[in-house]
């Protein structure tokens, strides 16, 4: 980890001022989550939260196509300063819808809304912040740049955890609309600064085209389709957890604000265990072992839950499972996914990943939202309880298990066949998933 005390003065001005923009786009994110999530199971019903995630995939796709073609045309800094100020707007309006008895399509809005946030938001970060920042000088300051992410999820859920029972939800979507004219100031002073160097403003747009070369790499390829196969099992079975989770704590936690408090206060410590996990577990799983490890660890902690769940049906079951989701998705197991492309070639690297990325992902979510609609349509009135569910977790999580095991043996055998044997890096990504 590099330490900041041993960059420049001007690599310290900007690793400080994008780790406090990234602070602020994780915290504003953590903040209304749980909002999100509690309104929309107290009002709603969890049993509806497929719905709005299959909305979700079918609405994220081309909100990032327009983004696109916006960044083709507009410099970066104004596309960041645009976007907060959209966002912003969008809060104000929960604001004032909240402040009395929303109608239903305001929470199916606000579901939609904290998704696309979160895509957006991160899709202007690192293009802004890639546009600004040298390869080079990149991999000295992203490591603080990355911090100020994780330390803006652990005080965005607190915030919620620890003030919704007291305060409702407005004001604190009024604090979010605070906490994006902060970054629209944020980018717009780092944006003006003549010491940053602006690169070509396609360089980062290129994703989609990427993407659509990459599916033809990816489908030529057993080892990119083990990783594609990996992210497939991975996102139905963690949605499958995510619903599991959502109807028991609807059940345990009746009343709205209780139920936030009780998502912002567990969300806090899952990150917190996240940090910790990452820093004690997961780089020496990656020195020790390699990804061959690293990847079969989550698979193998949802597999026991799953299993647990369905033989005792307890509310601390689907919160250990939904916990352990949550804590090493975003440590272990990421870190180790993305390793598994290190020993490819450049164009592996971009293309097939952005395929992976922008539409294996978000295809994967709209085929767990319709099992979960299915199994609700069909199974649920002939009997079977919300637990059941985990006989089509476990189904995914044993073709997951083997195809992590696969990538990791192919993985291995690129390291070894390499001419300069590659060092396994442990990215992060600070942001959680919606």
């Amino acid at each position: 980890m590099i330490n900041p005390l041993s960059l420049s003065k001007e690599e310290r001005r900007k690793a400080l001022l994008l780790a406090a923009y990234f602070f602020l786009v994780i915290m504003a994110f953590w903040v209304q989550k749980p909002l999100r999530t509690s309104k929309f199971i107290h009002f709603i019903g969890a049993k509806n939260i497929p719905y709005a995630k299959l909305g979700t995939a079918f609405l994220v796709l081309p909100v990032m196509l327009l983004y696109s073609a916006l960044a083709r045309r507009v410099a970066r800094e104004r596309i960041a300063v645009g976007a907060c100020a959209v966002f912003a707007l969008c809060a104000l309006a929960f604001w004032a819808l909240f402040r009395g008895t929303a109608p239903d399509w305001a929470h199916y809005a606000f579901f939609f809304y904290v998704d696309i946030y979160i895509t957006v938001m991160l899709a202007v970060f690192w293009s802004f912040a890639n546009d600004i920042t040298p390869p080079d000088q990149a991999r000295r300051i992203y490591g603080v740049v990355g911090t100020g992410g994780i330390v803006g999820g652990a005080v965005g859920s607190a915030v919620t955890g620890w003030l919704v029972g007291k305060l409702g939800a407005p004001p604190l979507l009024m604090l979010c609309v605070g906490l994006m004219a902060a970054m629209a100031a944020l980018a717009w002073t780092l944006g003006q600064d003549p010491a940053h160097p602006q690169a070509a403003r396609q360089e980062s747009t290129a994703s989609f085209k990427e993407a659509l070369q990459g599916a033809a790499l990816t489908l030529g390829s057993g080892y990119l389709l083990c990783i594609a196969g990996m992210v497939t099992c991975y996102e139905i079975t963690s949605n499958i957890v995510d619903y599991q989770f959502s109807a028991a704590a609807g059940a345990a936690f009746p009343a709205e604000g209780e139920l936030g408090a009780f998502l912002g206060k567990l969300s806090t410590a899952n990150i917190s265990l996240s940090v910790a996990v990452q820093l004690l577990f997961t780089s020496w799983v990656l020195r020790r072992f390699g990804p061959r490890v690293g990847v079969l660890v989550l698979p193998a902690l949802l597999l026991l839950g799953s299993a647990a769940y369905l033989a005792v049906p307890l509310f601390a079951v689907a919160a250990f499972m939904f916990s352990s989701d949550g804590v090493f998705n975003y440590s272990v197991n990421q870190s180790s996914k993305e390793t598994l492309y290190t020993p490819t070639d450049e164009a592996t690297k971009y293309q097939a990943k952005a395929f992976i990325d922008m539409f294996v992902f978000r295809g994967a979510k709209g085929v767990s939202a319709l099992i979960i609609l299915g199994f609700n349509a069909v199974l649920i009135p002939a009997g079977w309880p919300a637990e059941r569910l985990s006989f089509f977790a476990l189904g995914f999580i044993g073709a997951w298990l083997l195809m992590a095991r696969a990538a990791g043996r192919r993985f291995d055998n690129l390291i070894q066949s390499a001419p300069c044997p590659a060092s396994p890096a442990s990215p992060t990504n600070a942001s959680a998933s919606a």
